[in-house]
């Protein structure tokens, strides 16, 4: 297949390994983004019988230099904003939120992009990784129905990390970091623990990914490598805030998300979408059932004192800087 023949179809997966990375893509034209997380979408598209029969859905392998190839055919959407956080805050129902504006769509914590914010430094450069960072957002931008006017892309927790090179790639995105009370985060990652929590089997990609040291991994308390993990997403979020970013606290959602964040996009809202966005607040963002949503900020703060004390003494102070942040700029 030409490269001009993908220009409408969208990147799924990227492998980095020698001799030459490799995109692999899907024609998801026609296919609205509404689960949770975009792999789920990529899912739901390959289980779906074509033309009413058996599954039968091609994907097409092509080289890196494809990206550069199409960028320029089709119509890509800059992103209207990027939404990061601490992991286990709230970013879900933030990103849910615009995704049921109907001129609005968003990718969230898409593996093609978490591949290259993971790259080992060995397979590009700096500066080539900043470019195809740039090319592959783009691509995962296309219109696929063509009414669409804005693009908001959620990252996966650890992708913080990750920020300079994001801006490097796209200087004047807007964007906020979602966090929530400490205990209420560290007892919801130790009762499920997300991928990155794994990483702690795996030293050396835990120091590349999470800056905690290969040597201390081995003998530390979960506890204390969630407490620590944790504080360096933050920290990432704080030293990366050039002045412009919103810091949104869990319990500013989900009103904030029509109101502040909007506005910080650059999304203008109709009543009507407003209204599309409130209605989807009342359920679980990550449940499939559409369960009506439940506070459990007090069920999240029993934790042991072990537990406490660790929260405290890596995320008191971190917390508490962005508490004074978000006062700032959301008027608080």
């Amino acid at each position: 297949m030409e490269p001009t023949e993908l220009a409408q179809w969208t990147p799924i997966r990227l492998t980095l390994e020698r001799p030459e990375p490799l995109v692999d893509w899907c024609d998801l034209r026609g296919v609205a983004f509404r689960e949770p997380f975009f792999m789920q979408t990529v899912a739901r598209w390959a289980n779906q019988p074509a033309d009413g029969g058996e599954p039968l859905r091609p994907v097409v392998r092509t080289t890196l230099s494809t990206l550069e190839a199409i960028d320029s055919v089709g119509e890509c959407l800059e992103p209207s904003g990027f939404i990061f956080h601490m992991s286990r805050c709230g970013s879900t129902v933030l990103s849910r939120l615009f995704g049921v504006v109907p001129d609005t769509f968003v990718v969230s914590e898409a593996d093609p992009i978490n591949s290259f914010l993971e790259a080992d430094p060995s397979a590009l450069n700096e500066a080539a990784l900043v470019a195809c960072l740039r090319l592959m957002i783009r691509a995962l931008g296309r219109r696929r129905f063509g009414d669409e006017r804005h693009y908001v892309v959620k990252f996966s927790s650890w992708n913080i990390r990750r920020l300079a090179l994001l801006r490097a790639a796209f200087p004047a995105v807007p964007w906020v970091f979602v966090y929530r009370a400490p205990v209420e985060v560290m007892s919801s990652v130790l009762k499920g623990r997300p991928g990155w929590m794994q990483l702690q089997r795996y030293p050396d990609q835990a120091e590349h990914l999470l800056g905690i040291p290969a040597a201390e991994c081995a003998d530390m308390p979960p506890e204390a490598f969630c407490a620590r993990t944790l504080a360096g997403f933050c920290a990432a979020a704080l030293d990366g805030d050039d002045g412009t970013p919103l810091f949104v606290n869990y319990a500013d959602l989900p009103a904030v998300a029509w109101g502040a964040v909007a506005r910080h996009f650059h999304i203008p809202l109709a009543a009507e979408h407003a209204a599309r966005m409130r209605e989807e607040a009342r359920y679980y963002a990550k449940d499939p059932e559409r369960r009506p949503f439940v506070a459990d900020g007090a069920e999240k703060r029993i934790v042991t004192p072990e537990t406490a004390a660790l929260a405290d003494r890596w995320l008191g102070a971190l917390y508490g800087e962005m508490q004074a942040r978000r006062a700032a700029r959301l008027g608080i």
